[in-house]
């Protein structure tokens, strides 16, 4: 999924929603984890992506007024994070 639409709020691309919340889904499904270990992963992945919790939710609060976009970003992310057989 590309940026063809811009941001989705200011410093939040398409791409980079859905990449940061495809990798934060992953924390949040490893096993191996504990719940300190999934918090500080957590963080990990949003220093890395340059992301901020209030970001993210900006962002998803703007997706909630945009369905047919929301719905593209969150089947790409279920893609992305749905084990292939």
């Amino acid at each position: 999924m590309g940026c063809t639409r811009g941001e989705i709020v200011s410093g939040v691309s398409d791409s980079a929603y859905v990449t940061a919340m495809t990798e934060l889904r992953m924390v949040q499904t490893n096993a191996t984890l504990d719940s300190v270990g999934r918090a500080a992963a957590r963080q990990t992945v949003l220093q890395r992506r340059g992301l901020t919790v209030e970001q993210l939710e900006r962002a998803a609060a703007a997706l909630a007024d945009d369905p047919e976009r929301a719905s593209r970003v969150f089947a790409t992310i279920e893609e992305r994070t749905t084990p292939r057989r």
